[in-house]
């Protein structure tokens, strides 16, 4: 027996807040009335819903708005399902409406009246459906949902996570090498300093002693050299002087012997005056 409503919300795949439909009686018992859905269309209900024709109808305005808004989001949540297959690709069970309910409320915290869910039948064999819920009235939501072989979900699982765990050991095995390299790079480098430097040490000695060679040995020189001078010099000028004497007085003594011998003589021949003046003529030129 069917018994006539007036909804209080939007019902799915029944109708819109402020319509009066006929439903089955035990349906509205049972679900519409205890859910707070419909009001029974009494002639006082339905006065009541005739003063709020107009604020009825900016209600289901704002609703389409939300249900839209909520297909959306339904629309963007892919849902994949895990199932045993068995020989020649046959499930074992099968992915109900209300298994669909349940994925979209875990997976996206959105609650759904299986009752909306608009599938004729179970879904039972691998693939991708296309699967229609009625959110509204008048707003439909498109859901994919995918069906994939239990044991090759898994297979393909063990093969990215040894995928995942042989590229972080390459990664470190590279962040090894590249330490390593780092590290005797540091070495050699640490090594070539210290031989460059006991390299250089004897040339900087050497280098050390030649300035200090330069810079203290001309003056050593000069100084002993100027000491020897100064010491050397009388005995250079004594030995000049002798030197010249000794050139000088041989003339002059034979010159004054030569003199006293023609004196000599002349005094014996007796023209003494001229023999004296002979000895001083030559006398002078030694002085």
């Amino acid at each position: 027996m069917k018994i006539k409503v007036i909804l209080q919300a939007d019902v799915a795949g029944l109708g819109e807040v402020g319509e009066v439909k006929d439903v089955a009686g035990g349906y509205a018992r049972n679900y519409l009335l205890p859910r707070k859905l419909v009001l029974p269309a009494t002639k006082g209900n339905m006065a009541v819903l005739e003063q709020q024709r107009s604020r009825i109808e900016q209600r289901q305005d704002q609703n389409r708005v939300e249900a839209q808004k909520l297909a959306d989001r339904i629309g963007a949540l892919p849902l994949a399902f895990e199932v045993r297959v068995g020989e020649q690709g046959r499930l074992y069970g099968s992915v109900t409406a209300q298994d669909i309910a349940q994925r979209l409320k875990d997976d996206g915290g959105i609650e759904i009246d299986r009752r909306g869910i608009e599938i004729k039948e179970a879904l039972r064999s691998l693939g991708e459906f296309d699967v229609p819920i009625r959110v509204a009235h008048t707003v439909t939501a498109h859901v994919k949902v995918t069906l994939r072989d239990q044991a090759v979900v898994r297979a393909e699982a063990a093969q990215a996570l040894a995928a995942a765990e042989a590229q972080v050991r390459a990664e470190a095995q590279v962040r090894a090498e590249a330490q390593v390299r780092a590290e005797a790079q540091v070495r050699a480098e640490a090594e070539a300093q210290a031989n460059a430097v006991a390299v250089d040490a004897p040339e900087r000695m050497e280098t050390v002693g030649a300035a200090e060679t330069e810079a203290i040995t001309p003056q050593g020189v000069e100084a002993a050299s100027a000491a020897e001078t100064a010491v050397d010099a009388p005995q250079a000028v004594e030995t000049a002087g002798a030197a010249e004497t000794v050139a000088g007085v041989p003339q002059g003594v034979e010159a004054v012997g030569a003199a006293e011998m023609d004196a000599a003589s002349l005094e014996t021949v007796g023209d003494v005056p001229a023999a004296t003046e002979a000895a001083s003529a030559t006398t002078l030129p030694a002085e």
